[in-house]
């Protein structure tokens, strides 16, 4: 009999339907019974694309306007709109953010930065640390948070200029039955399904997959991605409520490190920066054959929400996550002659320029990481004489352990050394089918562990109806070790430590609001956060952070003061504005590498920022979605002469997303996405900068209670931009999405 491979979306599908039939005959086995009353936010007769509350940001179920922090909700409503498939796709309609392209090579490694400040170690989910590198997609995803500022207080270490918090579709008591297709350009092919079973009045059964097998428009290698979400839950709206969940997602993906610019290095005799690469966003410069890159990503989590009295309640997280990655990996750059052999200059003719392609074994490597993270919250309601209080306070202990390691690519091994596999192509027309020869040896494998121990107290204060405040402070206990070692011998590297620093930060913020009329919210707040020198390096290489100056450092200090508004009108729209300043006031500074200490405490960076929100429903049928950010970052001061030098973030920044829904069932909208132009580098190296751009998208749909059909279209203009670059080096850029569409036909069932 012959065997069918089952692909990704086949898998997805099969997932909903088996699903299905359980949840039909557990259902016609109940007997019949009245549900409670579900209150649902963002439904299309309520806020449309406007998000009223988060506990994200207090880790009480609080009103933004009782929130002295700015934050951008991405909700459910402009996910689908959009057609979203990822978190980077998400966080398009977030201003401030940007990405650089560290060691890696794919979306699972891009570095964030959050107000000009690097934001790759403040990741969430569900409010506790997900430090894994995987591709994130949305399909478990029901709202993606980005909770501005320093947020020490709730997150701890790290969380210099902010955190994105990743919000989880669980279990619920909305009867659901889902389907969705996609197919698109560059042979998009895509399915989920969300299924969610109401077992009883307080208990609830969801399962949400995903599989999809798709092109891309950067490389001729397929994407696959077969994921699942199971959760289930008892007692819900009771005094005991229990969510059990896991997640697994697999993906087959690309390793990509973007295109070389028209750069050769001064320091090797080069001329530096002259140009980006002219060619398409489309022209890719890896190894088809080679290259690639494996993720296998699971979690699992229990949390229990119980009711101690009528104003006192206990929450208790817990979650054990494990990240697999295997990759092997090509960079390009400019080769310093041309064709004739002669140096290159700025007028030298494209046709002539060659690149190298190295598949080195520096960017080849394994890992398998894995966290234990437990959260225990307190939540007291009181008051002394008029001023009620909600008191919270935590107690979270936590466990990351890195596993990784890397190997030796050898093109000869009969000649003594490394021989890397190179080849040398014209830059117009790089061939992704060219054969390579090769060896690979496991080298090192560097191994490092960190426990953390963090207590935390939090008192939401109402003085009166017009005057609101919010204090906290956190105490915690940072303790990392890493060494690395040869896997032949199994005996520390030269420089590979063993390496060992305990730090013990202490962190808060204090916020002051006052608020007229229900209508207005006006705030004044300060924080503080703190970031471990002894960190674990997770979007690093194969090793971490912690070296042997780092772990003499103590953690970086970082502070905020902010100051702002918020005022609702017709009826169910916000605009939220702030004006802010961040600071890094001792930043860690690579020096003289001829110093005894190559890396110190000797930096200040500050940026300068206001910041605007507008989210709801102008009308009935008209919903909108937009966000603004103007960011002056600056290095105040440098020990390597840098100062005044700019950070890697655009001046200006803004998205605006908007539907309409013309009756009968059709909606149209669209928006625009833009950035200004901003430093390639760090460095600030003359003359590179990614440029400015203005995005177009736009969507068409026809919604019917039973079923859907949506069209996206992406970059209307066909513009040609760069979304992020190399942080340390202005030679590679990573262009972005090239003019595309997608069609999603979406089924409910009974």
């Amino acid at each position: 009999m012959p065997q069918f491979k089952r692909t990704p979306i086949a898998t997805a599908i099969a997932i909903l339907f088996s699903a299905s039939n359980i949840a039909s005959a557990q259902t016609a086995q109940a007997p019949e019974k009245t549900l409670p009353e579900v209150k649902v936010q963002s439904t299309p007769e309520g806020e449309g694309f406007r998000t009223d509350t988060t506990r994200g940001a207090t880790r009480t179920d609080t009103p933004l306007r009782d929130i002295p922090q700015f934050i951008n909700i991405v909700p459910q409503s402009v996910i689908q709109s959009q057609g979203a498939k990822t978190l980077q796709d998400a966080l398009r309609n977030v201003p401030g953010i940007t990405y650089a392209a560290p060691e890696g090579g794919t979306q699972a490694n891009y570095l964030y930065y959050l107000r000009g400040f690097p934001a790759g170690g403040n990741l969430f989910l569900d409010g506790l640390r997900d430090l894994g590198e995987y591709n994130r997609d949305l399909f478990a995803v029901d709202s993606v948070e980005v909770l501005k500022g320093p947020a020490g207080l709730m997150f701890g270490r790290g969380s210099v200029t902010g955190v994105i918090n990743q919000v989880s579709k669980y279990a619920d008591l909305l009867p659901r039955k889902e389907v969705d297709l996609t197919v698109g350009s560059f042979d998009t092919k895509r399915a989920t399904a969300d299924l969610n079973l109401v077992m009883n009045q307080t208990s609830a059964l969801r399962i949400v997959a995903l599989g999809e097998d798709s092109g891309s428009y950067r490389y001729p290698q397929d994407v696959e991605k077969t994921g699942i979400a199971p959760s289930v839950r008892f007692g819900i709206g009771t005094g005991t409520d229990i969510t059990l969940a896991y997640y697994y997602l697999k993906t087959k993906d690309v390793t990509d490190y973007g295109q070389p610019t028209l750069f050769t290095n001064p320091a090797a005799g080069g001329i530096g920066f002259f140009g980006l690469p002219p060619v398409s966003a489309r022209t890719y410069y890896g190894y088809a054959n080679y290259d690639y890159t494996d993720h296998e990503t699971q979690f699992g989590t229990f949390i229990i929400d119980q009711k101690l009295g009528k104003n006192l309640s206990l929450r208790n997280s817990l979650r054990w996550a494990n990240y697999k990655r295997d990759l092997e990996a090509t960079i390009s750059t400019l080769h310093a002659t041309d064709a004739n052999g002669n140096p290159v200059t700025a007028t030298t003719p494209h046709s002539l320029l060659l690149v190298n392609r190295n598949h080195d074994g520096g960017r080849t490597r394994s890992n398998d990481d894995d966290t234990l993270i437990n959260q225990t919250e307190l939540t007291w309601k009181t008051a002394t004489g008029r001023v009620k209080h909600t008191v919270l306070t935590g107690l979270e202990l936590a466990r990351e352990r890195l596993n990784r390691w890397n190997y030796i690519l050898d093109a000869d091994p009969a000649t003594a050394g490394t021989q890397i596999p190179t080849t040398r192509v014209p830059l117009l027309s790089p061939d992704p089918y060219t054969a390579l020869s090769y060896t690979k040896t496991p080298n090192q494998r560097a191994k490092s562990e960190a426990d953390t121990v963090a207590v935390y107290l939090q008192d939401q204060l109402e003085f009166t109806k017009q005057w609101k405040a919010i204090l906290g402070v956190r105490w915690e206990r940072y303790d990392a070790q890493a060494v690395t070692t040869t896997i032949a011998t199994g005996l520390p590297t030269a420089t590979g430590g063993p390496f060992q620093r305990t730090d013990y930060m202490t962190s808060g913020r204090a916020g002051l609001m006052w608020q007229p009329t229900d209508a207005q919210s006006y705030y004044i707040a300060y924080g503080t956060a703190y970031n471990p020198s002894g960190e674990l390096g997770v979007y690093g290489g194969n090793a971490t952070n912690l070296n042997a100056q780092t772990q003499l450092l103590p953690p970086e200090k970082d502070r905020s003061l902010e100051v702002g508004a918020e005022w609702n009108f017709f009826a169910n729209t916000r605009l939220r504005a702030t004006v802010f300043r961040n600071e890094k006031t001792n930043a860690r500074i690579d020096i003289d590498p001829s110093s005894i200490t190559q890396t110190a405490l000797a930096g200040e960076q500050r940026v300068d920022g206001l910041e605007l929100e507008l989210a709801g429903r102008i009308t009935p049928n008209w919903d909108i979605y937009g966000a603004y950010a103007y960011l002056n970052g600056k290095v105040v001061t440098d020990p390597n002469g840098n100062q005044g030098d700019e950070l890697l973030i655009p001046e200006n920044s803004g998205s605006l997303w908007t539907v309409y829904r013309l009756g009968g069932g059709w909606e149209a909208g669209g928006g625009l996405f833009a950035a200004s132009s901003r430093p390639i580098d760090l460095a600030n190296t003359p003359g590179a900068r990614l440029p400015s751009y203005y995005r177009w998208d736009a969507t068409v749909a026809y919604v019917q209670k039973r079923y859907a059909i949506r069209l996206n279209l992406f970059n209307l203009t066909d513009e040609l931009y760069y979304y992020g670059a190399y942080q340390n080096s202005p030679n590679r850029v990573l262009p972005a999405q090239p003019r595309s569409g997608q069609v999603t036909l979406s089924f409910k069932f009974d």
